[in-house]
């Protein structure tokens, strides 16, 4: 597929440094042009009506966060790739919402990456990344948005016990007795981690650390947790559980 695409972004030099990557080494990529601000975007857009926008999220004014108060849900009709410069735990936040993002200084590969993986940015996923990125929420609030067959939507992952894998897929069980079955490998959740208070206890197993109820040490290790349900630890997990539960005070 061939993109038409258009740059918002505060910055002149990154914005060229996207034109430049882009027009030396993607074909699938057409730069139809660029503006430096929001609302210049916004009018590029109905002028131009690109496939692709690449949008910078920190910028004078307005965030490129509040894109959709420029449109009508059903007028997002094209491909948003956030750019920015936020740090590897703010990008947490990113992966949680499921949006496509690139992260500055960007580099070619990060590029090809997004490419191809490409996915239409739903009113729903913004609207959970700026929930995800509110400074005023502490780790336990923030959200995930799962993809079942028939069904998208969004929890609070703190309401998530444990995930399980089952080979491609991954089974999500929430403390409400729910059970999903989601279309990602387990280790595409180890994102997770970074919030501090999940572990992947062996390959089949990621733990909410909150609902840890004992360790039992015998036997090569386990864990219980309050649903009642156990599992077996890796040797090399057990000392970094352990941290992690006194860190956590539990």
């Amino acid at each position: 597929m061939k993109y038409k695409a258009i740059i918002i972004d505060d910055e002149k030099h990154a914005r060229a440094a996207i034109r430049g990557l882009i027009e030396t080494n993607v074909q699938e990529i057409e730069i139809l042009d660029e503006a430096k601000n929001l609302p210049d975007g916004v009018k590029l857009i109905h002028k131009l009506n690109p496939n692709l926008v690449f949008l910078d999220i920190e910028m004078p004014g307005y965030s490129g966060l509040e894109i959709l108060e420029f449109f009508e849900t059903e007028k997002v009709d094209f491909h948003i790739v956030f750019t920015t410069a936020y740090s590897k735990y703010a990008l947490n936040a990113f992966e949680l919402s499921a949006v496509d993002y690139l992260v500055k200084p960007i580099q070619l590969e990060h590029i090809q990456r997004v490419i191809n993986k490409l996915g239409r940015i739903e009113n729903l996923k913004i609207k959970t990344l700026k929930e995800n990125l509110n400074k005023d929420n502490d780790k336990k609030a923030s959200k995930i948005i799962l993809n079942t067959v028939s069904t998208q939507f969004v929890i609070s992952v703190n309401d998530i016990i444990y995930i399980k894998a089952d080979g491609s897929y991954s089974n999500v069980h929430l403390k409400n007795g729910e059970k999903h079955c989601i279309s990602k490998r387990i280790a595409e959740f180890e994102v997770l981690e970074d919030l501090g208070y999940f572990l992947r206890i062996h390959r089949s197993h990621i733990i909410n650390l909150n609902y840890v109820e004992k360790i039992i040490k015998n036997d090569g290790g386990s864990v219980v947790l309050s649903n009642g349900e156990e599992f077996s630890i890796n040797k090399d997990k057990k000392t970094q559980l352990e941290k992690l539960l006194v860190h956590l005070k539990i």
